[in-house]
């Protein structure tokens, strides 16, 4: 059975010879469990929301867009809406690349490119061309997961399912504030330490085992008109 966020806490605060710091190994948890988040694109943090692209939107529809409060970013070729059952699929551009195109009065269209300004609250997006109608775009991000509230007395299970890695790490953490020089051990890069246990895990997250991996290229610079391409005895001049 997994354990608990306080059970965590209490093996933790034991082995680390401090049993009197565990609300610090609770605060210390929950920090674990946000960089995790926040470093890496775990499939457990994935979430899915739709956002209604209008024409009436700000400059035309273009946005922009608030995205959800828990939004950090979004998964790769994860933006996407349907037209008669068709699939749309929208390329992301850099706010620079956003800011450079025209948006004149009879470019509106079905948007396929989209930009995102992590600096407002919440998060932002912007599409382009401005929709000619109203759109549901699906997206799929990375987003914040909660923070566990009390953790050195609750009895929730923390969302990250490596407790080796919780518990090394809490470990190591615990003996570095108190000064106690074994922290290299838990936290040091060799597999019995924290770093060499995510780094197994991660290399087997999600249900992908089974599943050839793409690489993936810009589609505006490769594949059908591709205009970066220099000319060739097939393709001729552009």
């Amino acid at each position: 059975m997994p354990m608990t966020a306080a059970q965590l806490v209490t093996l933790a605060t034991q082995e680390a010879r401090v049993p009197g710091m565990t609300v610090q190994a609770g605060q210390i948890l929950n920090r674990i469990l946000t960089e995790l988040t926040q470093d890496y694109d775990l499939p457990i943090a994935l979430h899915t929301s739709t956002i209604s692209l209008i024409p009436g939107a700000p400059n035309a529809g273009t946005g922009p867009y608030s995205l959800p409060a828990d939004y950090m970013r979004l998964a790769s070729n994860e933006a996407f809406y349907h037209i008669n059952q068709t699939p749309y699929v929208m390329r992301q551009i850099t706010l620079a690349e956003f800011d450079a195109l025209i948006n004149a009065t009879g470019i509106a269209n079905y948007p396929y490119n989209y930009a995102t300004d992590v600096s407002t609250t919440p998060a932002s997006l912007y599409v382009y061309p401005p929709p000619n109608a109203s759109i549901d775009l699906t997206i799929r991000y990375y987003g914040t997961l909660p923070e566990i509230t009390n953790p050195e007395t609750s009895p929730t299970v923390p969302w990250f399912p490596c407790q080796s890695y919780l518990s090394t790490r809490l470990r190591g953490e615990l003996m570095a504030i108190a000064g106690n020089p074994n922290y290299v051990t838990f936290l040091s890069d060799t597999p019995a330490g924290a770093p060499g246990i995510l780094r197994r895990w991660l290399q087997l997250q999600g249900d992908r085992e089974a599943t050839a991996q793409q690489i993936i290229m810009d589609r505006r610079w490769f594949g059908s008109g591709g205009h970066r391409f220099p000319a060739s005895k097939t393709t001729g001049g552009i």
